[in-house]
């Protein structure tokens, strides 16, 4: 009996030594998954509105996933989501090194272009060593605010076909309509194509002017008024504007120097939107003074500063202006 149980404890001795020689040898594979970079954008994270030439910060926070490295940072910029072209502002391989399995953050600037409504379009894309990679998207609108540079409008008596009637057009940036005065009754017939863009009163044209100038020889020097605005007598283009089928009306409210019209930091937006017009009734300002800026608010809810940076001299002369307005 002795002799068995002996024998059963050596076998049970072995198979215990055997069972761990065989777990001890055996090799564990493993595959470990590697996530793909987080990619976080500061700003802007949604979209946003910016005015032409502005400079836009774009801040983001990249890190790779457990296990990989960066490998790259690029930054490109279309012109609209359907654009199929893109330029890279930002290149993480031939402009900065990337620390190794680090968060990073970034703050990458780039000036504004384009026309007002576009939509600017910047994708972020983070790759790893592992080929995986994050896209995000910001889209950019600049904004409604126009600029003209200066033009020249002409005094009464200088020629019977120089421009003295000019409207905003908000279709398109740096743009405004000129339209002549003049021409004693309109056509019967519909004019040409030449006529019905610079005569004013003809088949509705009437309609795209917000302001008028004329210079007066009397007290009033150069003028600038409203379509709709009511003489009780009829100087000016009182007559010719007799003919027109529209008079749009705009008023005339607080009055800035140039230095502050033009200077670079001078924020239009800002200092309109502040501008009281509910008070105001001006539709005529008279004896225009050189290297002022009167602010306006047009029919169409258009609001911005015409700057006079010359006064015409006589009857015979011309007055130049240049505009910034928003719609």
């Amino acid at each position: 009996m002795k002799q068995i149980f002996k024998s059963i404890a050596a076998f049970a001795l072995v198979a215990t030594l055997s069972a761990s020689c065989s777990k001890d040898d055996a090799t564990s594979t493993v595959d470990t998954v590697i996530g793909a970079p987080t990619l976080t954008v500061v700003a802007p994270t949604a979209e946003i509105n910016l005015r032409i030439n502005e400079v836009i910060s774009m801040n983001f926070i990249a890190a790779p996933a457990s296990g990989a490295k960066l490998k790259s940072i690029l930054i490109t910029k279309k012109g609209s989501l359907s654009d199929t072209t893109s330029t890279d502002i930002y290149n993480s391989d031939s402009t900065v090194s990337i620390v190794d399995s680090v968060s990073i953050n970034r703050t990458v600037t780039d000036s504004v272009k384009g026309n007002v409504g576009d939509k600017i379009v910047y994708t972020i894309k983070v790759t790893d060593n592992k080929g995986k990679s994050i896209s995000k998207t910001a889209v950019l609108n600049i904004k409604d605010l126009y600029l003209t540079g200066q033009f020249t409008i002409g005094a009464e008596a200088s020629t019977t076909t120089d421009i003295r009637c000019f409207g905003l057009q908000s279709s398109a940036p740096k743009s405004i309509l000129f339209f002549k005065n003049g021409i004693a009754t309109p056509p019967k017939t519909y004019p040409s194509t030449a006529d019905s863009s610079t005569r004013a009163r003809f088949f509705g044209n009437s309609n795209k002017i917000d302001f008028v100038f004329n210079f007066s020889s009397g007290s009033d020097g150069n003028a600038l008024y409203s379509p709709d605005y009511t003489f009780t007598s009829t100087p000016y283009w009182s007559t010719e504007i007799g003919f027109w089928g529209t008079k749009n009306s705009t008023i005339f409210a607080t009055i800035i120097d140039k230095s502050v019209f033009a200077a670079p930091n001078f924020n239009m937006e800002q200092t309109i939107d502040a501008v009281n017009f509910t008070t105001s009734t001006t539709k005529l300002v008279k004896n225009l003074q050189a290297e002022k800026a009167y602010a306006f608010k047009t029919s169409s809810g258009a609001k911005g500063f015409i700057l006079v940076n010359v006064a015409a001299p006589d009857n015979k002369g011309y007055a130049t202006f240049e505009i910034k307005w928003k719609k």
